[in-house]
């Protein structure tokens, strides 16, 4: 159970919602077509069972008028033939009425009249013996019955035999007493022959299976059976009963069912006998057609379900979709809701949350573009550029008053620096303007520390006019010296390039200094110096990044890379940008 539970909740949502329609649908679908059978098979059966007992009783029936046919002529045979003794007329008269009968039913081996006298007439049956009537059993049965038809299914052992080369077997006998003479006081018994074939062609009128039968009984023998093995197995107990029934019953591991009927008039029962397997058969269709319907309900379910979880899931695989631009920093993507529901709801959420979050990244680049401005013009009132460039001019005129010229470049290139600071109020300075602010920058520091800096700056001609913004490399460079070439006994280089990659301008610090530590490198790498610079009032590396971010967002920054103890190189990724152009 646990691993099901498992399996099912790692299918994806639309799979669970079909699988769930479908169970949902096939629970009741089975149980209603359980029921259906059940309830058709069972009629099925009892439309059976009724159908082979209207056949067994149209059978009985036909039995029951054939005989009451046969009767018929006996009553013919007794109005012509019960006055004795016969004389020739009545004789030839009988014979006349014996040949129109054995002509048109041919299915009477003979007939015979005996008289308590021992006076006989037969038509096709000859007496064998001399054997007193009164003393066959057939003369006895008859008699007893007082004129009553009787039906004898046995004629072996009689003294009255057929002259045709019909076996006792295949042939039953019909009885029936009259009385004559002058007071009525004598007695004789008429007798007809009939051949089973008769049967047969009643039974072979009726179908009932492709291996179902008749045949017919009477108290103590079978009358008439076609050729079965099936007969003489047939439990006697499951059809001698009076009136109609069915019973079911096995023989060799198949079932049958057993119905018969029986007739107060002959005495005979007649039997049907039909497999299970031939109601089997009537029901297979209806289990074919159940099978269809199901399957063909079964399809319907899923093409339902599948199109009721597509606008289900098609909505919130869009939506999920959507969440993942998102995530990736697209905050301009809006989901639209074809319908309030649960889900429009939810998308109407997430537009309303990313336009909150838009609003909110909108206020952090202002609130960082008006920190970066802050600061930045705190550094330049710091040093009161306006005033510091006064008076270095007056400074340096007094210098080359006194011929005193190192003071005057000195002078210079510091005035040079605050020029480049000041620049009209521009952020964005020429990459020459910028150049000559390190160049001036790099001559004062060389001144102070002689010997032990050494600087070379490689920046072609060629990107003079190349837009960059103000005072982005004079921060790394004293860094480059503050961090690394200060920090090193015997002082260093420091080296400014500049290289373009297409449409990147890549601008490179790189001194020979005291490195950095690998610890100390990734926090640089992931911003966290912050802190430690605010506190130094430093111009640090993360300021210069986020103006770059702010400037031009990705993939433009810096890039740092050192090894502690043998260099590091501060990489400036800026776009192309030629003299002119306003950000």
């Amino acid at each position: 159970m646990k691993r099901a539970a498992a399996v099912f909740g790692n299918l994806k949502f639309r799979s669970k919602l079909v699988l769930s329609t479908l169970l949902v649908a096939l629970i009741p679908l089975l149980v209603l077509s359980m029921v259906i059978a059940t309830v058709l098979v069972r009629d099925v059966s009892a439309r059976s069972g009724q159908m082979t007992l209207q056949l067994v009783g149209q059978t009985s029936e036909s039995l029951d008028i054939y005989i009451n046919t046969m009767e018929k002529l006996m009553d013919l045979v007794i109005d012509k033939g019960s006055t004795a003794p016969m004389d020739d007329g009545q004789i030839e008269m009988l014979q006349n009425l014996a040949n129109s009968i054995l002509h048109a039913y041919p299915e009477i081996a003979g007939f015979c009249i005996a008289y308590e006298d021992e006076q006989y007439f037969g038509a096709g049956m000859n007496r064998i013996s001399r054997d007193r009537f009164r003393d066959e059993y057939w003369w006895q049965y008859a008699i007893a019955r007082q004129g009553q038809l009787g039906v004898i299914g046995s004629v072996v052992g009689r003294n009255v035999l057929s002259n045709l080369n019909d076996s006792s077997d295949s042939i039953f006998a019909l009885v029936k007493s009259f009385s004559y003479g002058p007071d009525g006081s004598q007695q004789g018994v008429v007798m007809f022959d009939i051949r089973h074939n008769m049967i047969q062609q009643l039974i072979n009128r009726v179908s009932i299976g492709e291996e179902g039968f008749l045949f017919v009984v009477d108290d103590s023998d079978v009358v008439y059976t076609p050729s079965s093995n099936v007969v003489y197995r047939v439990d006697q107990e499951s059809y001698q009963r009076a009136g109609v029934d069915t019973d079911r019953v096995k023989i060799h591991d198949t079932a049958y069912f057993i119905a018969n009927q029986y007739s107060g008039y002959s005495g005979w029962r007649v039997v049907g006998v039909i497999p299970e397997t031939e109601f089997s058969a009537g029901i297979r269709p209806v289990y074919q057609a159940l099978s269809l319907c199901i399957a063909v309900c079964l399809l319907l379910v899923v093409l339902v379900s599948i199109g009721v979880s597509d606008t289900v899931t098609r909505p919130i695989l869009k939506l999920s979709r959507l969440m993942a631009k998102a995530e990736e920093g697209d905050f301009s993507v809006r989901f639209e809701a074809m319908h309030q529901d649960e889900i429009g709801v939810l998308g109407t959420s997430f537009n309303h949350m990313l336009e909150h979050i838009g609003e909110l990244i909108h206020e952090l680049y202002e609130e960082k573009q008006i920190r970066l401005e802050a600061q930045l013009k705190s550094l330049q009132e710091q040093i009161k550029p306006h005033f510091l460039y006064n008076t270095l001019d007056t400074i340096s005129w007094m210098a080359r008053a006194q011929n005193a010229m190192d003071v005057v470049r000195l002078v210079d290139a510091l005035t040079n620096m605050f020029r480049v600071g000041l620049s009209s109020g521009r952020d964005y300075i020429t990459l020459r303007e910028e150049k000559n602010h390190v160049t001036n920058y790099l001559y004062i520091q060389k001144v102070r520390y002689q010997d032990r800096l050494r600087y070379s700056i490689e920046i072609p001609d060629a990107y003079d006019g190349l837009v960059v913004p103000k005072l982005i490399l004079q921060p790394l460079v004293e860094n480059a010296i503050y961090h690394g070439v200060k920090m090193k006994r015997s002082g260093g280089q420091i080296r400014v390039t500049a290289r373009t990659e297409g449409e990147v301008l890549l601008l490179h610090v790189w001194d020979d200094g005291a490195g950095i530590s690998s610890e100390r490198l990734e926090e640089l790498r992931q911003g966290q110096s912050r802190s430690k610079e605010e506190k130094t009032g430093g111009f640090g590396l993360s300021y210069i990044a986020e103006r770059i971010e702010l400037s031009y967002g990705n993939p433009y920054g810096i890039q740092i890379d050192s090894q502690e103890g043998i260099f590091t190189q501060i990489t400036v990724r800026l776009p192309v940008q030629e003299e002119g152009f306003h950000v």
